[in-house]
């Protein structure tokens, strides 16, 4: 027997009362924002918007089908942070950003989560490695991650080999059994090793 469903409820933070305002609805809860940012940013938001809404009519609401409620408002926080240029936010708040921006095609919010994340101190050596595959970015940037892993004591786990490419796995593999087989060197560091596996490939 199928349930009733849900009913939606305002957010608390994102529901506001003002001309050129638009509901988007997440998972059950209704955001009422401004237009103008999502307009501006977002091509694929921009043609679900495109239509004239009547000033008479009711408000339309607008499906966001198979978005997190959590990972819109953390876009939103974006948008309507109070510190303006300051983006204090933790890692997973700018991966949450980071999967609306791609979804959404919003080149220069992709730009501002990529490069928070990568400043952030937490950020796993791997995390940099697999955000520094993406077009955005250059594999350069990722160099003293791919030193962190390495010359690590622990091989790859089964787990991360499923997160890479096979060409991350080969240049980390490949890299691993110079480093040891150098070992005792002192002519080529474990930077000149990476460097020179990174402008290989």
């Amino acid at each position: 027997m199928n349930s009733e469903p849900k009913a939606a409820v305002q957010s608390t933070h994102y529901y506001m009362r003002d001309h050129s305002m638009l509901i988007f609805e997440a998972e059950n809860v209704l955001f009422r924002v401004h237009e103008y940012f999502l307009h501006r940013d977002s091509p694929v938001l921009r043609d679900m918007m495109h239509f004239e809404i009547s000033p008479n009519g009711p408000e339309p609401i607008f499906h966001l089908d198979g978005v997190s409620s959590k990972d819109f408002e953390q876009l939103l926080w974006l948008y309507y942070n109070p510190a303006v240029t300051v983006y204090d936010a933790p890692k997973n708040t700018w991966h949450a950003i980071l999967r609306l921006a791609d979804r959404w095609e919003m080149e220069n919010i992709k730009k501002i989560a990529l490069g928070n994340l990568l400043k952030a101190t937490d950020l796993d050596p791997l995390e940099k490695i697999m955000l520094c595959e993406r077009e955005d970015l250059s594999r350069e940037q990722a160099k003293d991650a791919y030193a962190i892993v390495c010359t690590r004591e622990a091989p790859l786990t089964v787990g991360e080999l499923d997160m890479l490419s096979t060409e991350v796995i080969s240049i980390i593999t490949t890299a691993r059994e110079r480093i040891i087989a150098l070992r005792g060197n002192a002519e080529q560091s474990t930077v000149d090793v990476v460097d020179a596996m990174l402008h290989q490939v």
